[in-house]
């Protein structure tokens, strides 16, 4: 994996907006959750399909960004909770309405 911050530089205008975006919905947690959450949304972002859909595992992306299951799932949790992303079938995928 590339660092986990070298991928900010890559990210078009329309990513970064969803980046900021997301951050709303961490709002409310601490700032662990906070960072998790941005670095997910940033490798997601650089990782997904051109229709917003990422087709990664679980646990590949646990490895992707050396983050524990327990956080990940906290993390898609919460994004799940504020309707910005969807998992089904074992992909990860953006509303598109965002």
């Amino acid at each position: 994996m590339v660092g986990k911050y070298a991928v900010y530089e890559n990210l078009r205008s329309g990513e970064s907006d969803l980046l900021k975006k997301s951050r709303r919905c961490f709002n409310d947690q601490d700032e662990k959750n906070r960072k998790n959450g941005e670095f997910f949304m940033v490798y997601f972002l650089a990782n997904c399909s051109s229709e917003g859909v990422l087709f990664k595992t679980i646990k590949e992306i646990t490895t992707d960004l050396n983050m524990s299951h327990a956080s990940l799932t906290k993390v898609l949790k919460t994004l799940e909770d504020e309707q910005f992303i969807y998992r089904r079938n074992g992909i990860i995928g953006l509303h598109q309405d965002r």
